[in-house]
């Protein structure tokens, strides 16, 4: 039973609220006044770092497992990726980068052109590249094509800033024209994702599924801060990892769930079960502490400025996805690029290969013999730190399709490989399994993570959004038994959250299915809603290296795809690592 609270407004008291363009928005991010003075040339692909609890400098790339994809010849190339900012990303702010793939740039006639040190910093990290000589020039994706839109109308000292209805254009124009979106600015007061940022970038992420929307989820540090558009549904929300502990533990300053549950349906906003808070607000973690970029230069030393906040963990995890989005781009079968790079597709492989650290823990309890989860995602981690490592073994080693170019397979029972990722449609009522080909094994550990987006449209001419529906999926896992009866071992099955997740360890050895199953909807303002497309991952530890062999679904029937010698094919495709553009 859903119960819900209203907030009624009139329509004009709605515009006047939803329309006070003049409103005060904030960057999630702090800069301490720590200087360090290393000499750090000659190091690795990227060339910023993290510092930890021994105060030893720590490279980031390694520390989250990107060198995975540059060693098979991925550098984020075939791919855009833009920061969306108070102000636009300077080329040349900072001498020491002056980054060289600023491809785009977009800002609207009242919007300021300046360019501002957050953004710079961000766009960075993300992927910046400069040119030879220059000291410290690479970010995670290095060689993508860097977008810079602008929001402010005007900035003030403390960080914050004005924007309008004209400069929200810029968050249109990137998520229209790029892979990656990655924004580190927010609205804290909006905590039940339905302000217009969390609209406007959860309806684009909904008009432009092959765009991965990544936000910063604010640094208010205490449960049920994460502001908007990151406590909206469709974007992937990130937190802060620790520096001081190996960047192993949340840190303070880190926004955190659990979040209340609202939609719009244009007039009044509607809440789940009285306003209580029952949904993550945080997806994943990356280091947001400690970041040692650089500042000034003197006498041909390179001083360092040490950042903090949830605005320097987004642009990890958007390079993140833009070197899987790279990966597809360069690498797959075309016939499956548009799976792929879906959104939930990347967001659910990214998810489902974090690292799960010391106190994760997401409700799992054992109901009638059941392990089980109505919260689906830690409170404070979401799914865990981004391991890019994991990531890339899981992205290529399998993949089941059941929807692409307008065709669905639903209703199916399908046989997969034990590690892989899948893009699929459920109908209402229905369900859609996927059995693992090869035993498992007592002890072993079996993560699953389900992802969709809440549909919703947007107004341009209004300057406002309308929710449309919220599907109800669920998760499962069975143990497939002789008798030709499936035992339930596990499920995640959160009523309102768009993410499921499971991890535990298994009891038994045996055959396992993984089931997509679609009950209801959360809400259905449309009256019609039933068919809801979704990402899943899903992964067995200790299974041997990736295979070869990727499968492809569409409309029902088997293709076999064969990526022989993945690694050198990569480098084949890549003539130079990194280029200057």
């Amino acid at each position: 039973m859903i119960t819900v609270d209203h907030q009624d407004f009139s329509k004009c008291w709605r515009f006047f609220l939803r329309r006070a363009w003049m409103a005060i928005l904030l960057v999630f991010g702090c800069h301490s006044p720590e200087l360090y003075a290393q000499a750090l040339q000659g190091t690795s692909v990227p060339d910023f770092f993290g510092i930890d609890s021994n105060t030893n400098l720590v490279n980031l790339a390694d520390l989250l497992g990107a060198n995975t994809f540059y060693n098979a010849g991925v550098y984020g190339q075939n791919t855009t990726a833009w920061v969306v900012d108070s102000q636009l990303v300077g080329t040349n702010l900072f001498p020491e980068e002056n980054i060289s793939n600023l491809a785009y740039t977009y800002e609207s006639s009242d919007a300021v052109t300046s360019p501002g040190d957050h953004a710079t910093w961000c766009a960075a990290l993300l992927g910046g590249y400069a040119a030879p000589g220059y000291f410290l020039n690479t970010g995670i994706a290095p060689s993508t094509s860097l977008g810079s839109a602008a929001l402010a109308t005007s900035t003030n000292s403390d960080g914050s800033f004005s924007v309008s209805q004209q400069s929200l254009t810029a968050y249109n124009y990137a998520a229209s024209h790029g892979d990656v979106l990655s924004t580190s600015i927010g609205d804290a007061s909006d905590t039940a994702g339905v302000g217009i940022l969390s609209g406007l970038l959860d309806s684009l992420a909904v008009a432009n599924p092959n765009t991965t929307m990544v936000a910063a989820a604010g640094n208010s540090g205490t449960a049920g801060s994460v502001g908007g558009p990151a406590s909206g549904y469709n974007s992937i929300s990130v937190g802060a990892l620790d520096g001081p502990t190996n960047y192993n533990v949340v840190a303070s300053f880190s926004s955190t769930g659990p979040l209340q549950t609202a939609w719009y349906d244009g007039t009044n906003t509607l809440y789940y079960n009285n306003g209580a808070s029952t949904r993550p607000g945080v997806d994943l973690m990356a280091p947001g502490t400690s970041i040692v970029m650089p500042i000034t230069t003197n006498a041909g030393s390179i001083s360092y400025y040490s950042l903090a906040g949830t605005s320097f963990a987004t642009p990890l995890v958007a390079g993140g996805a833009t070197l899987l989005d790279s990966t597809a781009k360069t690498a797959f079968n075309s016939s499956i690029t548009n799976a792929a790079t879906q959104s939930v597709v990347i967001k659910a492989v990214l998810m489902n290969s974090a690292d799960k650290l010391s106190g994760w823990n997401n409700g799992q309890q054992i109901v009638n013999g059941v392990i089980t989860t109505t919260q689906a995602l830690d409170w404070s981690m979401g799914a865990g730190r981004m391991n890019l490592n994991a990531a890339f073994s899981q992205y290529t080693s399998s993949a089941y399709v059941t929807t692409s170019g307008g065709l669905s397979y639903t209703g199916f029972t399908a046989n997969v490989a034990n590690v892989g990722w899948a893009y699929g449609t459920a109908q209402l009522g229905s369900q859609n399994s996927y059995q693992l080909a090869n035993q498992l094994f007592a002890g072993q550990y079996l993560a699953v993570t389900l992802d969709w987006l809440r549909s919703q449209t947007w107004n341009s001419s209004l300057g406002d959004y309308v929710d449309v529906a919220q599907a109800e999926l669920d998760l499962m896992v069975y143990q497939v038994l002789s008798s030709g009866s499936d035992q339930l071992v596990a499920e995640s099955i959160s009523p309102v959250s768009t993410t499921q997740e499971l991890y535990f360890q298994l009891q038994n050895d045996g055959t396992y299915m993984i089931q997509v199953g679609y009950s209801t909807n959360l809400f259905d303002l449309s009256n019609s809603y039933s068919s809801q497309d979704y990402g899943l991952a899903w992964s067995a530890d200790a299974v041997p290296e990736p295979t070869t062999v990727m499968l492809l679904l569409v409309g029902g029937v088997i293709v076999f795809l064969e990526l022989e010698g993945f690694s050198s094919l990569l480098r084949r495709w890549c003539s130079s690592p990194v280029s200057d553009r």
